[in-house]
């Protein structure tokens, strides 16, 4: 059964805090809907904080045209760019009420693989939550009609599946309602956990299954304290750069330890950070570190001591560490299957759509700001 309008507007705003809280997202990736009628649906809007919304913030949008519908006495809000899919999704699946875009961490990093994951082996109890097979859209980038006619392609194909994976993206998770839909998102995380640890193997860092905060793993250092500055005095140089973290996260640790450069496999790591991240030796200068993080990337390895991520902010560089820790799990199934002769390995994103995905994002998250800062 579909929701009310209200009700619709109330367990979006629910799930994109429990979404946050979860982990299967951060800052204002993904994207959350739920269907009001056989003709209408409420979504998330685009680049806003999950965690301040308002009824007034979430769009009601017509099914038919895909187009946002105006509601009296409230002002235009932009729908999420998405919101494409979730209007396929709808009329292909009649009995999905509730839809969350996640950009969660092993789901996503299998979704590199751009592999269709047939659940043979797994009990019958998993497989009535989340469905029989777990597909893979090919790849398009974020808030294209590519993107869309390619998670379509897969919903068609596979129609008892309740979820789907994007490439080098995230995933979708469709369900009967707010609750089957975070059962089928977390039920996902915890089949691609153990599909993940049988690529990956013996490499998987154990560590990181003690689910620490990502922040316990980082020393935060301020441009603005003199004792912190003093560390990395020629990146804080940079009058965009405002805060750096040092970060030993178990799968940084593991990417530096290997000591190679990254290509990149995500692209919310496009989007944020750049289109490749070098690894410097241990006794790199600062001169050199600074030039690192100066360039077209806001991220650097440091050969087995993890990583150093900058931002103008404190909240900033705490995205770029996620991002980066996210980055890290998908190269490391490439780095696994790579050395174990498996040729039938991960796609990094290409160097002209991670170019693209970086100077969207940079144009909108500027936009983003302004509006922030006109508002406060």
């Amino acid at each position: 059964m579909a929701y009310t309008i209200d009700e619709a507007k109330k367990d979006v705003i629910r799930a994109g805090k429990e979404l946050l809280e979860s982990g299967l997202i951060a800052r204002t990736w993904g994207n959350i809907s739920a269907r009001v009628s056989a003709t209408q649906f409420v979504i998330t809007p685009s680049g806003k904080a999950y965690d301040s919304l308002t009824p007034d913030d979430i769009v009601l949008v017509d099914m038919e045209d895909g187009q946002p519908i105006a509601e009296e006495g409230k002002p235009y809000v932009k729908p999420s760019s998405e919101k494409g899919i979730h209007v396929a999704a709808y009329h292909l699946r009649p009995d999905v009420n509730f839809i969350i875009h996640t950009h969660q961490n092993y789901a996503t990093a299998l979704s590199t693989l751009g592999r269709q994951f047939h659940l043979k082996n797994i009990n019958q109890k998993v497989k009535d939550t989340i469905g029989p097979f777990i597909p893979t859209a090919k790849y398009g980038l974020s808030g294209t009609n590519k993107l869309k006619k390619n998670v379509e392609f897969s919903i068609k194909k596979y129609p008892q599946a309740k979820t789907v994976l994007m490439r080098n993206h995230g995933v979708l998770c469709m369900g009967k309602d707010y609750d089957d839909t975070f059962k089928i998102a977390h039920t996902l995380e915890k089949v691609s956990l153990m599909k993940y640890r049988q690529i990956v193997g013996d490499l998987f860092p154990t560590e990181a299954l003690e689910g620490k905060p990502l922040m316990e793993y980082a020393t935060v250092l301020h441009k603005d304290i003199h004792e912190e500055y003093d560390r990395h005095y020629l990146a804080f140089e940079n009058d965009k750069t405002g805060c750096i973290l040092e970060s030993q996260a178990p799968f940084m640790m593991k990417m530096s330890s290997i000591g190679k450069d990254m290509r990149i496999y995500i692209d919310d790591m496009a989007q944020m950070v750049g289109t490749k991240i070098v690894c410097l030796a241990q006794d790199a200068s600062e001169k050199k570190i600074a030039a690192a993080l100066s360039g077209a990337c806001s991220a650097v390895l440091m050969e087995g001591k993890g990583a150093i991520c900058s931002a103008g902010s404190e909240e900033d560089a705490e995205a770029v560490m996620m991002v980066l820790d996210k980055e890290c799990r998908a190269q490391l199934i490439d780095y696994a299957l790579h050395h174990g002769g498996d040729k039938r390995r991960g796609k990094p994103v290409s160097l002209m759509h991670g170019v693209l995905e970086h100077v969207f994002y940079i144009k909108k998250y500027s936009k983003l700001k302004d509006v922030e800062e006109e508002t406060c």
